[in-house]
């Protein structure tokens, strides 16, 4: 039996749109074909693909999180909007062609909800940045994790407070349409509150936003803009960079940039083919990726694809999972910049 909700029929809507077509729209990419398939989840960091769908029933679980649902709560949770809005965002999707409605979906065009506006992302991020001036507690946590005021400011880091942003965007002259198809404000509350908001710059702006919690309250802990991420941080650097240091996660990313070396990240462990494409050009480029197996298979797999006249692999101290890590450590730079001398030695 189906059930209405004003005056729409939810489970024919529901039918409409396959649920992994929608998840891989928002830029999840799923593995396997059948019945379960899986991802990396976008609810929270992790690396091991925990995000789960069950064509069967519709349904999508995380063991790692422990966040589930059907396709109207995984757009509620991406997108940041209560269940009226995910309705009409689902209702306003272009739905897959017949051939594409099976058990493997291939994934929907790029919907409103995902399209990326450069000029709101621009504003938005402002009012982050003042916020962050206005934070001590967002300062102390980044001065903890080894990026200083004067890096944070290179970096245009911001911190989102849950409040004031639509306000801000108001002031800009940015109607509620415009606010609500950012993906930046739901009708109950902003995407990255009490989050550090990182901004993917390019020339003419923002055109993507990643934020890491640092309320312990706040769930998930990881939160991005849907769609597709880009390799952080690449287009800032230099063509005729001589080297650059890709490494895995978000604060990866900025503890190194923050250090002042030429890098970017991956954000995640799939998809290496891609970013080994994205790399194309680049003379010389260090794996800085995390030392647990999914890093270690992840930096592997991309060595590979880039070959071993281009590639090195950076190996972590003993004892550190990850980059960011050396950030609370005051020897932090110095003992990276061996690992790295280490890499390039044993690469010659």
């Amino acid at each position: 039996m189906t059930v209405a909700h004003a005056n729409i029929d939810i489970g024919a809507l529901k039918a409409r749109y396959p649920l992994g077509g929608v998840v891989e729209a928002s830029g999840v990419k799923l593995r396997g074909r059948g019945r379960v398939r899986q991802g990396v989840c976008p609810f929270h960091e992790e690396t091991e693909g925990s995000f789960t769908v069950f064509a069967d029933t519709q349904r999508w679980y995380c063991f790692g999180c422990g966040l589930g649902g059907d396709v109207l709560d995984f757009i509620q949770r991406t997108d940041g909007v209560d269940l009226p809005e995910a309705i009409r965002r689902l209702q306003g999707a272009v739905p897959p062609s017949p051939d594409a409605q099976s058990c493997d979906p291939t994934p929907a065009p790029e919907s409103p909800s995902t399209v990326r506006d450069p000029a709101i992302l621009t504003a938005a991020m402002r009012c982050y940045q003042r916020q962050l001036q206005l934070s001590q507690a967002a300062q102390a946590y980044l001065a903890g994790r080894g990026i200083s005021p004067r890096a944070a400011q290179r970096l245009g880091l911001g911190y989102a407070s849950g409040h004031g942003l639509r306000d801000w965007l108001k002031q800009a002259r940015f109607d509620d349409r415009r606010i609500l198809s950012s993906g930046l404000i739901g009708e109950r509350r902003e995407r990255f509150r009490g989050m550090i908001v990182v901004p993917e710059l390019v020339a003419d702006g923002v055109h993507w936003l990643a934020g890491r919690a640092i309320w312990p309250e706040v769930s998930p802990r990881f939160q991005a803009l849907p769609g597709p991420k880009p390799v952080l941080g690449l287009r800032r650097l230099d063509c005729q960079t001589p080297w650059i240091v890709v490494a895995e996660g978000l604060f990866d990313w900025l503890l190194l940039s923050a250090w002042g070396l030429p890098a970017c990240a991956a954000l995640g462990t799939q998809g290496m083919d891609k970013l080994a494409s994205s790399l194309q050009g680049r003379p010389r480029i260090f794996l800085a990726f995390d030392a647990d197996e999914a890093g270690r298979a992840a930096g592997d797999e991309l060595a590979g694809l880039l070959g071993a006249r281009r590639a090195a692999i950076v190996d972590l101290p003993q004892g550190i999972c990850d980059v960011s890590e050396l950030g609370a450590r005051p020897d932090g730079r110095a003992v990276f910049l061996d690992q790295l001398r280490r890499a390039a030695t044993a690469a010659r």
